[in-house]
């Protein structure tokens, strides 16, 4: 659909997984999103503590980037495909920084520079870690456990109870993130309101 992820080969992780989840959570789709989402930081904090001894501040930018200490490091995109009314399966396309050091043109990093390692991270082994997160979430969605993936998600979610700037079709204008709702919507405080933002109504 146009989207792009820029890699140097060799580097980094490129990779997809198809799912067929059940067919009656459809209207709970943004919840695999969520979950997802989990699973990778689940994946990620795991590496970081049996490899390096210590959690390191991974987070969730709404609505699909991976964030390690403010600055992206991955992003999410899924394609749910939906035949005759019913959920046929969903592709969850993931490109992750992991080995590489400069970054032309766009604000990032990847474990490998943020940690100043002098050896390459094997992309086998956070492949792995990345799979058993993921797949430990899907059971989650799956088994319809939305309360805690919600809490999970919202714990992690990127900027959230803080005031910042925000621009939205008409206006600039300092809000605080209070959550994202089971639509995907990102609800944001103003000085007098709470307002919900979809996809591409906003920009941080």
């Amino acid at each position: 659909r146009g989207n792009t992820w820029n890699t140097e080969p060799n580097q980094n992780l490129t990779l997809s997984y198809l799912l067929r989840p059940p067919h009656h959570l459809l209207e709970k789709q943004f919840f695999l999103s969520k979950a997802i989402a989990n699973g990778i930081l689940s994946g990620l904090e795991a590496w970081s503590r049996n490899t390096q001894g210590e959690n390191f501040n991974f987070q969730i930018k709404w609505p699909n980037d991976i964030y390690l200490d403010g600055v992206k490091m991955g992003g999410i995109l899924i394609e749910n495909n939906i035949q005759a009314g019913k959920w046929s399966f969903s592709i969850i396309g993931i490109g992750m920084n992991i080995n590489q050091t400069t970054f032309e043109n766009i604000r990032g990093t990847s474990l490998r520079s943020y940690l100043d390692l002098p050896q390459p991270i094997a992309l086998t082994e956070i492949y792995q870690y990345l799979s058993e997160g993921i797949e430990e979430a899907y059971i989650q969605f799956s088994s319809e456990a939305f309360n805690r993936i919600d809490e999970f998600y919202h714990e992690k979610l990127f900027r959230r109870s803080q005031w910042a700037l925000y621009e939205s079709v008409n206006e600039k204008f300092e809000g605080k993130i209070i959550g994202v709702s089971e639509k995907g919507l990102l609800e944001i405080e103003k000085e007098f309101t709470v307002e919900s933002y979809d996809l591409k109504e906003i920009s941080f």
